[in-house]
């Protein structure tokens, strides 16, 4: 058919400047779009034809647009692009209740009837299946309306097949195609496909791929699949002009950005990459102005693929690679997952690994190398983990950050001082640990780490106070005052540390310390979002399970990063202070620092396993070499004072050394708490009489010496000495030990020749008028005990036991069995003071059962009770009581105020003063054993002090 008129109307009729003037057809763009077909077919004739109707924007009926065509002679063809698009615009212009859309669809609807009647009228119209889809569905819906007529059938044509699109994205945007280069190509990734033992999806293995390699040539399929398939579901997306626009910058991009790290054979789906950002046209302006507003995944592209900074995440992951000579990973996976992202529907978002491996596979890159920047990126490493990417079932990025962002979140509010805090909690409650050294955690003056021999100690640095930058070969300056000072009190007067040997400093290492706070800000965050009930709420209990698993996972990694920040250690050897590195992170988290200090000083450690120390050590290192002797507490004190020493941690193995001295060396020992006034140790035998032994018979007849010694006889003390002979010994307790005993003695008045028995001093002649105290020495005018004893030296002493807080049965069992223990032969001790402390929680309900028990009652008169409460509530209100007062009185205070919530201390005593005291004997009647019979089978816990006579005088026992 020859057409004489035809006319063209485009989608882009402005119909915004429908207001302007009409009236002048140089400004077809201004007009209805009746005016406008009026207008192109028939000139000014046409467009006065419908002047009125198009100023007035009201659409014209059939009648009258039979009488428009009856203007012309011959055929006429009315071309429509994009009705849709029209319709889009025209909605924005107001026609009384109505709007120009409306109008247009009476129109359109007018004018396809009026062609279904006139034979020299045709119309062609197109509507974009996937742009403005719910206008795009009216004018359908008009056609089908038009169809149920049956004036005349209609014929849809669809432009492009699905097959087609490749063929022409690939026509439209090169001039030629070396079709031998594309066959080459083609095989040779049919061949990596089928060949590979990574998995691919079915297609690529059909014998069919081939020819769509080749056909589709340099697209590589899965970029059409996913813009025709995917990218084709969101509104406003053409199939085949939206894909040519993104393609067309592509190719402009890649053209000028051509990498120079391997060879490429295709054009894929990461070429489109937002990295593309020219203000007009550029791939991410069509991201951010068109797909976004269906699937937003702006934030995506921002935090995990393109950033102008270079900080995105999958841009710290490129490094990585490049600088190993390997492309940008972490760029090609992030924009093909964001393509793939890019669709309508839960099944249709993502791709599965064998569509990724579809999408990436290169011959000369490992899918090692992609599964390494793929884990990274999910969240194998926090430094590149994606805040939108979900690496699940199909991997996708998603609208709503995933568990790493949020954690990520509270991380960033976490304050600094929260995760110090938690980082210092962690150190002094967990990672310092116990052992043979006693620590002293972050002492900042002298006053804080005291100069004392008990146990050296073990100074654990605050992060600021002595921070360690240069390996150690530095003493930090805290670290040397506090070795040199020392002070009893805080702002008293400082003087020269005395025992230097028994300090040691273990300092943190300045470049570890913020990735251990790290990890404890991590924790404070992991904990805090757990604890929010708001926020968990939101999570599937699989993400709550993560979290948990992170927690403990950050848990124990925070353990090992505070051990691994205190690895400089400051000890003492003869030259000062020594710095040694040490490493606590090793069995699994199971070393404390204690353990690795003891760990790396074993050979400095004396044990209580330890054997004894040899001759040469003692007189050496450990004697002082101007005196003759030293008490095993002066011995004790030269392995915390003198510099270099071992750490003396238990006792007993200097005891064996003063054995060996005394049995190899010729040294000797003095108790002088011995029951007789002093006992002798020394190495001599029956026969030695040492030069300045003084008497008769050898000393070793002497009853206060003996000539062999075991470590237990060795005590340390001040009342213990250790001499370097025996001559220097009975230098000073001559007089002190007793001659041996024999069967006949001489006189004790001097110059009396006359023998006496082995139980008299004097014989007849000379004995004095009064006997003396072999004790105090009195003479008195009563007899003598058989021991020699005054009377007053004969009264029997007290005895006293405590105990620590336990069962109330054993407390009172122990103090018994101890008072029995200290019994005269044939006397009964007694008991004339019980103090009870109640211990555990609710000690006052405690309290009150103790008071109504019988032995108490019975006892009511010398039993007083002390009681002291503190109570604070949550609002800060406080309350503080104390009683002192008989058991009557009592019961009126132990109930606690109920509005108070738990009481922060409580304290109740029960204290028992005798008039005499009570006997301690096997009828068991006394305060201790009834106590222990009315209590023994409750759970109350108790600590007991008791005194008393280890004899009770016959009368009060009557």
């Amino acid at each position: 058919m020859s057409v004489d008129t035809s006319v063209f109307v485009g989608g882009h009729v402005d119909a915004r400047n429908a207001r302007s003037d009409r009236s002048d057809p140089d400004a077809p763009n201004t007009r209805t779009m009746w005016g406008e077909i009026a207008y192109q077919l028939y000139g000014l004739e046409g467009y006065e034809y419908l002047k009125e109707y198009d100023q007035e924007r009201n659409a014209p009926g059939g009648n009258t647009l039979r009488g428009l065509f009856d203007l012309g002679d011959g055929p006429a063809l009315i071309l429509i692009d994009e009705i849709a698009a029209y319709l889009e615009a025209a909605s924005a212009v107001e026609v009384g209740n109505a709007t120009l859309a409306s109008q247009t669809l009476s129109f359109v609807l007018s004018l396809l009837e009026t062609a279904s009647e006139v034979d020299d009228v045709t119309i062609v119209y197109s509507i974009a299946d996937t742009a403005f889809e719910d206008e795009a569905e009216e004018v359908r819906t008009l056609v089908d309306e038009l169809n149920q007529i049956g004036r005349r059938q209609h014929k849809t044509v669809t432009p492009t097949s699905e097959n087609e699109v490749g063929q022409v994205l690939q026509h439209r945007l090169f001039e030629d195609i070396e079709h031998g280069h594309a066959v080459t190509i083609a095989e040779s990734y049919f061949q990596y496909y089928t060949g590979s033992e990574r998995q691919f999806p079915q297609e690529t293995t059909d014998a069919s791929f081939v020819d769509r390699l080749q056909r589709e040539y340099p697209f590589h399929p899965t970029v059409i699949d996913t813009l025709t398939e995917k990218i084709d579901t969101i509104p406003k997306f053409q199939r085949t002009r939206g894909a040519l626009k993104l393609l067309a910058r592509a190719v402009y991009y890649l053209w000028n950005h051509q990498p120079d790290h391997y060879d490429r054979h295709w054009i894929r789906l990461y070429d489109l990459t937002p990295a593309d950002n020219a203000p007009d046209g550029s791939i991410d302006s069509t991201l951010r102005e068109t797909l976004f507003e269906f699937v937003e995944l702006d934030s995506a592209v921002s935090a995990d693929i393109y950033k102008e900074d270079g900080t995105a995440h999958a841009q710290l992951e490129n490094r990585k690679w490049t600088e190993k000579g390997i492309p940008r990973l972490g760029r090609h996976l992030t924009t093909t997952i964001l393509w793939h992202s890019l669709a309508y529907g839960e099944q249709a978002t993502g791709l599965t690994r064998a569509e990724m491996n579809a999408a990436l596979g290169h011959p000369d890159i490992q899918f090692d190398n992609y599964d390494s920047a793929l884990e990274a990126l999910a969240g194998g490493d926090m430094n590149v983990a994606c805040y939108y990417l979900y690496d699940e079932e199909r991997v996708r990025f998603k609208s709503d950050p995933n568990l790493i962002r949020i954690i990520d979140q509270r991380v960033d509010n976490t304050p600094d001082a929260q995760a110090r805090n938690r980082f210092e909690s962690r150190l002094e409650n967990s990672e310092v640990g116990t052992g043979g050294f006693e620590t002293v955690v972050f002492p900042e003056s002298p006053a804080d780490l005291p100069d004392k021999l008990s146990k050296p100690q073990l100074a654990v640095m605050h992060m600021d106070t002595a921070p360690v930058s240069d390996g150690g070969s530095e003493i930090p300056e805290k670290i040397q005052t506090l070795y040199e000072k020392a002070a009893s009190k805080h702002g008293g007067e400082t003087q020269s540390r005395v025992y230097k040997n028994y300090v040691l400093f273990l300092a943190p290492d300045e470049e570890r310390i913020q990735s251990a706070i790290g990890e404890a800000r991590q924790l404070e965050a992991i904990e805090a979002l757990l604890d929010d009930s708001t926020q968990t709420a939101d999570l599937s209990s699989e993400q709550i399970e993560e979290l948990r698993e992170r927690r403990d996972q950050t848990h124990g990694l925070l353990g090992e990063l505070v051990r691994g920040v205190y690895r400089h250690l400051y000890y003492v050897e003869r030259d000062g202070l020594t710095h040694l590195a040490i490493n606590a992170t090793e069995a699994n988290g199971g070393t404390t620092l204690v353990n690795a200090v003891e760990e790396t000083l074993e050979g400095r450690l004396i044990r209580a396993d330890a054997d004894a120390k040899g001759v040469a050590f003692f007189k050496q290192k450990l004697w002082q070499q101007t005196q003759d002797s030293m008490t095993t507490e002066q011995l004790v004190r030269q392995f915390a004072k003198k510099p270099g020493l071992p750490y003396l941690l238990n006792t007993k193995p200097l005891r064996k050394t003063v054995q060996k001295m005394v049995d190899d060396a010729g040294y000797t020992y003095w108790d002088s708490t011995a029951e007789e006034g002093g006992l002798t140790y020394w190495d001599g035998d029956e026969d030695d009489s040492p030069a300045n032994w003084r008497k008769a018979d050898p000393l070793s007849e002497s009853p206060d010496a003996r000539t062999s010694i075991r470590d237990s006889d060795v005590k340390i003390g001040d009342d213990y000495v250790v001499y370097t002979d025996v001559d220097a010994l009975l230098d000073v307790h001559h007089d002190s030990i007793r001659p041996p005993e024999t069967e006949d003695g001489a006189c004790a008045k001097e110059g009396c020749p006359k023998d006496i028995g082995v139980d008299e001093s004097y014989c007849d002649e000379h004995k004095p008028e009064k006997p003396e105290c072999n004790r105090c020495g009195r003479k008195v005018d009563s007899g003598l005990t058989p021991d020699g004893l005054c009377s007053d030296c004969a009264r029997p002493s007290d005895w006293e036991q405590s105990t620590s807080l336990m069962a109330t049965s054993r407390a009172f069992n122990e103090v018994r069995t101890h008072a029995l223990g200290k019994a005269t032969t044939g006397g009964n001790p007694g008991v004339d003071h019980v103090t009870v402390e109640v211990g555990g929680d609710e000690q006052l309900s405690k309290g009150s059962f103790i008071a109504g028990q019988q032995p108490v009652k019975e006892r009511a008169d010398n039993i007083s009770v002390r009681m002291t409460y503190e109570t604070q509530s949550s609002t800060g209100a406080s309350y503080q009581a104390e009683f002192t007062g008989g058991v009557d009185k009592f019961s009126n205070v132990t109930n606690q105020p109920p509005s108070f919530g738990e009481a922060s201390r409580v304290e109740v005593k029960f204290r028992v003063e005798m008039d005499e005291p009570e006997p301690l004997t096997s009828d068991e009647d006394d305060v201790l054993a009834e106590l222990r019979d009315a209590l023994g089978d409750t759970s109350i816990n108790v600590k007991v002090q008791a005194r008393g006579p280890v004899e009770v005088p016959p009368e009060v026992q009557q």
